[in-house]
C-alpha cells in the first residue's frame, strides 16, 4: 500500500519553532507523520543524528520502530544491512535515527543531535527532556491529550513552542473499520 499524505502529516511539517507539540489521541497520525518527516530529513541531508525516544525501548519496539521499518520499506528506503541490533538506522549519507528507551537512569544525558523526537512525552521525566532538549536543534513531541502535565503547564509558554491537536479526521489514510470504532466510542 502506498504511503498517503494526510492533513496531519502536512499540519505537523507546517511547524517552524524549535519546540514542535503534536497533541492527539488515537487514530490522528502523530507518531506515523512524525517518522515520515524524520526518514525525509535524515535521508535528504548529510550527517544528521536524530534521535527517537519513548519511556520504554520495549513498547516502542512493537509500535514506533514497526513504523518505521514500515515506512522506510514502503518508500523503498529501507535496508536490513543498515538497521543495527533494531535500534539504529544508518543512512549512506551518514545521517542515523537512533531508537532510545529512557528506562534506564542518565540515558539521555550529554546526547547531541540535530533533531530529537520525544514519543509519549508524558511518560518522560521533565529532566530527561530538558538535558536532551538543551543538546538539540529541533523538538518534536507527541502525547495523548489525557491529563495536564509539565508541557501543558510549563513548555507551552516558551516563545520558541508550537503546539498542534490532531485527532482521527486529520488522518485520511485511517481504515475506515478503525474509523467506525473510534465513532462508537
Amino acid at each position: 500500500m502506498p504511503l498517503k499524505q494526510t492533513t496531519a502529516l502536512r499540519k505537523i511539517a507546517a511547524l517552524t519553532k524549535k519546540y514542535r507539540a503534536i497533541r492527539g489521541g488515537q487514530g490522528s497520525s502523530k507518531t506515523f507523520s512524525i517518522l515520515t518527516i524524520l526518514i525525509n530529513h535524515a535521508s535528504s541531508k548529510a550527517n544528521r543524528n536524530i534521535y527517537v525516544v519513548s519511556a520504554e525501548l520495549t513498547k516502542m519496539r512493537e509500535t514506533v520502530i514497526k513504523d518505521f521499518v514500515y515506512i522506510m520499506t514502503e518508500s523503498g528506503l529501507f535496508n536490513q544491512d543498515n538497521f543495527l541490533a533494531g535500534t539504529l538506522y544508518k543512512y549512506p549519507n551518514g545521517s542515523t535515527i537512533k531508537f532510545l528507551g529512557l528506562d534506564k537512569e542518565d540515558v539521555g544525558k550529554g546526547l547531541r543531535s540535530h533533531v530529537v523526537y520525544f514519543n509519549e512525552v508524558n511518560k518522560v521525566n521533565q529532566e530527561t527532556f530538558r538535558q536532551m532538549a538543551s543538546r538539540s536543534d529541533k523538538i518534536y513531541l507527541d502525547y495523548n491529550p489525557v491529563s495536564e502535565f509539565w508541557v501543558d503547564t510549563e513548555l507551552l509558554h516558551d516563545k520558541d513552542s508550537q503546539l498542534i491537536t490532531l485527532t482521527y479526521k486529520d488522518n485520511e489514510a485511517l481504515d475506515k473499520s478503525i474509523v467506525h470504532e473510534i465513532e462508537k466510542a
